[in-house]
């Protein structure tokens, strides 16, 4: 379940369709198994090809937040990464105890967009965003739910049912209203989407650096990193 740019070409489809069905009053995000709900971006995969971003232009999160019905995302195993933005991104998140929630960015070589970065913090305040982004450890589902990251925990036989259980309260509320509450509370971090993220501003090759690289092939072969290879700090 990473992320590639296949993957995210398919996810804008998905949730393309899904704001168009009128018939479909809430979209539920879930893993294809039981061990990961999106384990991130595939750090295997060719930074350089053109492939690596996929085709479409959208972003499936901008179209999560702009989607005119609840977002669920069912989480069941790991959400690592870009699948942590993703499940952090949806309106609601469910998670089993069987879950790990966590970011690798700075470890892997992988650095964020500012919104999605910035974001969390909107979610789970700042001291515990900067902890999850800045130090990148792992976190149970239980500990997820304590922290305010999923809106419930369940054990892993129980999770169907418990989407299940938010599904029917949904239903039985007013589509318009909840859409209107939804723009509401997205128009008030709106103005972190128009800025444009540190790393377009200060590291756009980053991926195409030394570092990167190293970071990226350690974690793939499991491996200590080289320090030798990081870049120095920024200038502002």
């Amino acid at each position: 379940n990473a992320i590639r740019g296949k993957t995210t070409d398919e996810m804008v489809v998905a949730l393309q369709d899904a704001a168009e069905d009128e018939s479909m009053r809430v979209v539920v995000i879930a893993g294809s198994g039981p061990n990961a709900f999106c384990s991130g971006r595939d750090q295997a995969e060719d930074r350089s090809s053109p492939e690596y971003s996929g085709e479409s232009e959208a972003d499936f999160t901008d179209l999560i937040r702009q989607m005119p019905k609840p977002v669920i995302a069912m989480v069941d195993g790991f959400a690592i990464g870009s699948g942590n933005i993703l499940a952090y991104t949806c309106d609601f998140t469910v998670a089993s105890t069987r879950s790990t929630f966590g970011q690798t960015g700075p470890r892997v070589g992988s650095p964020a967009a500012g919104f999605g970065v910035g974001y969390l913090a909107t979610v789970i305040g700042q001291k515990k965003a900067r902890e999850m982004w800045m130090l990148t450890q792992r976190y149970t589902g239980q500990q997820a739910a304590d922290m305010g990251l999923a809106n419930s925990v369940v054990p892993h036989d129980q999770l169907e049912a418990e989407v299940l259980r938010y599904c029917n309260i949904i239903k039985n509320n007013s589509p318009v209203i909840l859409q209107l509450e939804k723009i509401t509370f997205n128009e008030n971090t709106e103005y972190m989407e128009k800025i444009p993220s540190p790393t377009t501003r200060y590291a756009p090759n980053y991926i195409e650096t030394d570092e990167a690289e190293e970071r990226r092939l350690a974690f793939i072969e499991r491996r200590p990193i080289n320090p030798d290879k990081n870049l120095p700090t920024i200038k502002r």
